[in-house]
């Protein structure tokens, strides 16, 4: 015999296990609105921004890098001052195109050069470290919808976590489904159909629909044929599957994937000209493929790192960390070009590039401009940032 708690238990139980299908609660109490999807870039690590938007025309560079710096006849030319790294060149096009954007000197008051704490600095979008949440799990919370954003990849990181629940992470879109653990499969389904009054009632409902939505979404994951060639490897994989939940149509507003480790603290052009080439072809192949789904114009890249490297090279022909850094944006609702000054290497602040666009300004147009949230609820305050948004 089955009891009202047993049921409530179980529909918990499936809710839970379920790999983090976007949408499968009922969506009355849902706030959500709008088409457009925000993926973000983590470049793990610290990647150093000096050698990703080179200022090939500044002797200081050549002079603190004599080993390591991007020979000038190697970069690629963006303006009379920066130039891409050449293993950048796959992005090439996007930039011809106007639709991809540098963000200079990007930072926050009083850097912190330790990976954990600067890291988790970036996903609550709080310098002081009060906040206990990210800044994606406060995106959830004022929508009132738990799936309105994912983790494609392994353990969710702090920025998608809320106060009282963490975003799901999706390790693989061929994987989603609700899994209950062996022999309750049978009990489950006679529980559910069975009637029920209030509290036991709503969950039996969302329950359903839950059903309802992963079975559609698996169908709509299936009909997906991608649309451009993918590179090998795991990051390229990850896009894909971001690829194929936009496609589905599956209402999720912000995509998380992750990529490095860019901690170059030796050998750092063999390790770092690898990972860039590596980014460029995945980020080239998954936008060729929302083109080819139809879906570009709803979809922005945003690509941020916990900072950016010293400007001299250290004795092991790498970098050590460092503050001020480069993020990056791609996207037909992007304002091409680079925006902020090039990187001041006669001033720096203890070896060290200073900040000078804070980085939740960048958050703001993201959240605003993109997805037209209230950006200031989420990030706490009002902050202005560089136009990069078309």
């Amino acid at each position: 015999m089955t009891t009202r708690r047993d049921f409530l238990k179980l529909s918990a139980l499936a809710v839970a296990a379920t790999t983090g299908m976007p949408g499968f609660l009922a969506r009355a109490a849902t706030q959500a609105t709008g088409d457009r999807t925000l993926v973000v870039i983590q470049l793990t690590g610290g990647n150093d921004g000096l050698n990703t938007l080179v200022p090939y025309s500044n002797g200081a560079y050549y002079a603190a890098r004599p080993t390591i710096a991007v020979p000038r006849k190697d970069v690629l030319t963006l303006t009379p001052d920066l130039g891409m790294h050449p293993s950048l060149r796959p992005l090439a096009a996007l930039w011809d195109k106007g639709q991809l954007a540098w963000i200079e000197n990007v930072g926050y008051p009083d850097p912190n050069r330790s990976h954990f704490a600067s890291m988790a600095i970036w996903h609550t979008a709080d310098p002081a470290q009060a906040q206990a949440d990210g800044w994606i799990g406060r995106v959830a919370e004022q929508l009132g919808d738990p799936f309105c954003a994912s983790n494609v990849g392994g353990t969710t990181p702090l920025a998608l976590r809320a106060d009282t629940f963490s975003l799901p992470s999706i390790e693989s879109v061929a994987s989603f489904g609700v899994k209950l653990p062996a022999g309750l499969e049978d009990a489950f389904g006679a529980m559910l159909a069975a009637p029920r009054s209030g509290e036991a009632d709503y969950l039996g409902r969302a329950t359903r629909q839950m059903l309802k939505n992963t079975a559609r979404v698996q169908k709509n994951a299936k009909k997906y044929r991608e649309g451009a060639s993918y590179p090998e490897g795991r990051f390229a994989a990850q896009l894909r599957d971001a690829a194929r939940l936009i496609a589905a149509g599956v209402g999720q507003r912000i995509l998380y994937v992750s990529h490095g480790n860019y901690d170059t603290h030796a050998g750092q052009r063999g390790e770092q000209d690898g990972l860039l080439g590596d980014l460029a072809a995945g980020l080239a192949a998954f936008y060729a493929d929302l083109e080819a789904q139809g879906l570009a114009q709803k979809v922005i890249v945003m690509g941020f790192s916990e900072f950016g490297r010293r400007v001299a090279e250290n004795a092991s022909a790498g970098t050590d960390h460092g503050q001020g850094s480069v993020m990056f944006a791609l996207g037909h609702g992007v304002k091409g070009g680079v925006h902020g000054d090039s990187p001041d290497l006669e001033n720096l602040s203890l070896g060290d590039i200073k900040y000078k666009q804070d980085f939740r300004g960048v958050y703001a147009g993201a959240l605003g401009g993109w997805l037209g949230l209230d950006a200031r609820s989420v990030l706490g305050g009002e902050f202005k940032g560089p136009q990069w948004l078309a």
